[in-house]
């Protein structure tokens, strides 16, 4: 599901915690949202024994200890998902920091997510009219705002971070790649922190089983898991670029 409004987002949130319940139940040193949203980060840190990193809050972090620590945002998404990016500064204290968000598409955006046509699709085949445009984007911030740093409000600008960065006065901080260096980092440092097993991790929520069993009744047990896409993610970057 995406997150088109609040109401979606809180089944969105439900969803990304049971997966990182899964993925602790496999054993990894660390888990990454990949996600600018970092859908349900608080509920699954509370729920699981391992560390939690969220790209959104990787890249917000970097942005503001980057020159002065002041930042705009360009994402992507039109302006009626702003409440994901209100939530975000909010919850990390952050607002004062942000000088301005700009929001690259128009509402149409968001009927064509899946096609073609879509912005993600146009990134991800490197369409230089689209670079182009979010390269002036960039830009009009630098020059209306003047910020330390630009930060990409998507992952899935993560194709196109470094197009961006070749042609900014400052630097443009990717989400994706942001979070996945955090992650990688947390993990180190939990394994350095610590050998015991994570089987005697009792966590801090009452009862961590509400969560996957609300999930399985909604998907239905026995029904298997999704087919793989037919296509590579274009979001999901190998930690073999780091």
């Amino acid at each position: 599901m995406f997150a088109f409004t609040p109401y979606e987002r809180l089944l969105v949130d439900l969803g990304y915690v049971d997966a990182a319940q899964s993925a602790a139940q496999a054993a990894c040193d660390a888990i990454l949202i990949n996600s600018f949203a970092d859908y349900g980060i608080d509920a699954a840190r509370s729920a699981v024994p391992v560390p939690i990193m969220g790209a959104g809050e990787a890249a917000l972090r970097e942005a503001s200890v980057t020159g002065a620590g002041q930042f705009c945002i360009l994402t992507v998404w039109p302006k009626s998902m702003g409440f994901l990016y209100d939530e975000r500064l909010r919850s990390l204290e952050m607002v004062s920091r942000c000088l301005a968000i700009r929001h690259f598409s128009a509402e149409d955006e968001l009927s064509r997510l899946a096609g073609d046509t879509s912005v993600m699709a146009r990134m991800a085949r490197h369409e230089q009219d689209i670079i182009e445009a979010l390269g002036t984007a960039c830009e009009e911030l630098i020059a209306q705002h003047r910020p330390d740093s630009i930060v990409l409000g998507c992952t899935c600008m993560a194709s196109i971070g470094d197009l961006l960065q070749a042609g900014c006065a400052v630097p443009v901080i990717e989400s994706s790649m942001a979070g996945l260096r955090a992650a990688i980092e947390a993990g180190r440092n939990s394994l350095a922190a610590t050998a015991a097993p994570r089987a005697i991790w009792s966590g801090r929520v009452r009862d961590p089983s509400l969560i996957p069993a609300l999930v399985s009744s909604w998907t239905g047990a026995d029904a298997g898991r999704a087919p793989p896409p037919e296509n590579d993610c274009p979001v999901c970057i190998p930690a073999t670029e780091l």
